[in-house]
């Protein structure tokens, strides 16, 4: 037989041979998870009573200043020992609220917590099971807009911080507790100038946490611990206008293709597209972690990406959030052409939201979108680009008390993620190389569809997790 022949039936034997061996020994390196410690502060309803209060507040991002104003009256209120231990720092920024909490070791660098206190509008309110803007407190749950994003994170902070100071307990490393105004807007009002803060006075943190993955219910079938994904890095955000200008006129007479009509073949095509795949670096470690708990067939795949890469690829492709991960996406999310049905418009215009990984420049993006539609009538210009996110290393410091304090919350698994979302969090990479991205809660799909939606809300439950983290977290680094 000749030896291409053997090679190519010796090869697939052998590399299966490796990678079930690799399986075998990784799998038998995996450490068992110990059920989750109970928190020292075991009353909710009240923090509930204070989530829904605060919900209350229409804090939409364009809204009016009083609602943000009655929002800090209220925390005031509700949380003295914050407002009388820790120092308040004022920004430039009244809607935005900054605390310090000075530590004994001024050695360490401090360590900062967030949340937003911003909100998309509640559209459709007719629809809503309570209103959004109501104090409602319902079947286990706190309804309204915010509850989940971010709300529930900042009266969480707000909470453990309150019952630690109040107990007498002063941490070591000095902690900074930042709540910007306008997240959902880009930031660019609240953490900017918090982050411009920063810079001035010379503040660097160790880690900074934010918002971001969950603890994921049902995440992979067939892995039976929860996985709590963390963010060390976040996809870019980048529009782009697709313009066409061609003679229009009377719709009796028209010498199509017009131009909507060219610039709909352009889209089509951007559509149709199918962008390259990148499996990096927060994913590579998400498929180990998730490799390591899956029962044996499906850690033969996880665990042996050199192997089995394009059925993995093939999986992420086959789930819109899940492709989102490996690709830089696009999505038409605006046009414009004619204001009258006889009219055909002269110009034509379309937003392409791209959404690229870390590693992909808006270079690249044109050059590939220029490539796609292949018409020389399209026209593109960049009309917004965010800055590229750094990923977070998983070594050092903060990594480990966040995966702690995970840990002991919630007798999760922590692994890494990149956010296909944008969050404050992207500003302070300037004055942080160690920017994570967590929300402490326990979601499965179904709840993480309701935020900027119909019904947002956050159980009770989850509030309870969420103000235990918070506290273990604190509490682990003074140990």
């Amino acid at each position: 037989m000749p030896i291409l022949v053997w090679m190519a039936i010796i090869l697939p034997i052998a590399s299966l041979a490796i990678a079930t061996i690799r399986t075998i020994l990784f799998k038998s390196r995996t450490t068992s998870i110990q059920p989750p410690l109970e928190s020292e502060f075991t009353e909710i309803e009240q923090s509930a009573e204070h989530l829904s209060k605060a919900v209350s507040y229409p804090t939409i991002s364009t809204g009016e200043a009083s609602a943000f104003t009655s929002l800090h009256s209220f925390l005031a209120d509700t949380y003295p020992g914050i407002h009388s231990h820790l120092e308040k720092i004022e920004t430039g920024n009244e809607r935005n609220l900054v605390f310090r909490w000075k530590g004994t070791d001024d050695s360490l660098q401090p360590a900062l917590l967030m949340a937003h206190q911003d909100v998309v509008p509640a559209d459709e309110s007719d629809r809503w099971t309570y209103p959004p803007f109501s104090e409602t407190i319902q079947e286990g749950f706190v309804w309204g807009r915010g509850s989940f994003d971010a709300k529930g994170q900042l009266i969480a902070i707000a909470e453990a911080v309150e019952r630690l100071v109040s107990s007498g307990r002063t941490p070591r490393r000095t902690w900074y507790l930042a709540f910007g105004c306008d997240e959902e807007t880009g930031g660019h009002q609240g953490a900017a100038s918090i982050v411009e803060y920063c810079k001035r006075n010379g503040i660097r943190f160790a880690f900074v946490l934010d918002e971001g993955g969950v603890v994921a219910e049902g995440f992979v079938r067939g892995i039976g611990v929860p996985v709590a994904v963390v963010g060390i890095a976040e996809k870019g955000n980048v529009n782009i206008e697709l313009k066409c200008t061609k003679a229009g006129g009377h719709s009796s007479s028209p010498a199509n293709p017009t131009a909507t009509g060219i610039l709909g073949k352009a889209i089509w095509k951007i559509e149709k597209k199918k962008w390259p795949a990148h499996v990096g670096y927060p994913i590579r470690n998400l498929l180990w972690t998730l490799g390591t708990h899956a029962p044996f067939h499906l850690s033969l795949f996880l665990l042996n990406y050199w192997l089995f890469k394009p059925v993995i690829l093939k999986i992420f492709k086959s789930n819109p959030t899940m492709n989102a991960l490996v690709r830089t996406t696009m999505a038409v999310t605006m046009m414009e052409a004619s204001h009258a049905p006889n009219i055909i418009s002269n110009t034509a215009t379309a937003v392409v939201n791209a959404r690229p990984l870390p590693e992909e420049t808006t270079e690249e993006i044109l050059q590939r979108l220029e490539k796609a539609i292949s018409d020389e009538r399209v026209e593109m210009t960049v009309l917004s680009d965010s800055t590229r996110s750094k990923v977070s290393s998983l070594e050092g410091e903060g990594f480990r008390l966040i995966s702690a304090a995970i840990q002991q919350t919630f007798a999760a698994t922590p692994t890494s993620y990149l956010m296909a979302g944008g969050t404050d969090a992207l500003h302070y990479e300037a004055v942080c190389d160690h920017v994570y991205r967590f929300t402490p809660v326990v979601m499965d799909s179904g709840e993480l569809s309701r935020m900027h939606n119909i019904d947002e809300r956050l159980s009770l439950e989850n509030l309870k997790r969420a103000v235990h983290f918070y506290t273990t977290l604190i509490l682990l680094d003074s140990e």
